[in-house]
């Protein structure tokens, strides 16, 4: 489980990275893949988390190193972390939420961290299981810091910079959200990036 997210995420990352620099030739395939560990997350978070087994489950000895703080956790965390890569692809692609659910994605994982540091202050140990979020959570705190600190028309310039007809589109659209012929010209640029 460990290899598939790490290896999901450094080509997330090589994606967004081409995103930003090159420009839109590979979107389709960064939202997929955002998409893709979204749902990992939520589905195998438990697993990943616990870094049990399905066959694990079955052995008595191993369940016994499972608390109901673990099992709760772990799938907590991959609920919010499905949520925080749902929220990048919001981002990017500028869809209706993209300034809530990056704020929402910024809390939550602000939370996790509180509550692993709460946890660490009352044990007065540094448990293993909880230190794998604060890896994890520290990354999405400091983008979607940098994501909501960055004005929109800086966001759109970025992303957007050889596509004037959605940046503008967008713009109009936003002028006047309740126009349905401005929305569905930004619907059309927009459909031209998948």
């Amino acid at each position: 489980m460990r290899r598939i997210e790490i290896t999901a995420l450094v080509l997330i990352s090589a994606l967004i990275l081409f995103r930003l620099f090159a420009g839109m030739q590979l979107h389709v395939i960064l939202r997929i893949l955002l998409v893709l560990i979204s749902i990992f997350y939520m589905w195998f978070g438990f697993f990943l988390f616990t870094k049990m087994t399905v066959t694990d489950l079955s052995c008595s000895n191993k369940r016994k190193n499972l608390s109901p703080m673990k099992i709760t956790g772990s799938i907590t965390a991959g609920f919010i972390y499905s949520l925080s890569f749902i929220a990048i692809i919001h981002t990017l692609d500028f869809y209706k939420g993209m300034h809530f659910l990056p704020g929402l994605a910024f809390f939550l994982n602000l939370g996790v961290l509180g509550i692993v540091f709460f946890i660490f202050f009352m044990k007065k140990e540094k448990d293993p299981f909880f230190i794998q979020f604060i890896k994890r959570s520290s990354v999405m705190v400091v983008l979607f810091m940098i994501i909501l600190l960055t004005p929109v028309g800086k966001r759109l310039a970025i992303l957007y910079k050889d596509h004037p007809g959605f940046i503008e589109a967008y713009t109009a659209y936003m002028e006047d959200p309740d126009n349905p012929e401005k929305l569905n010209h930004l619907r059309e640029e927009r459909s031209a990036f998948r």
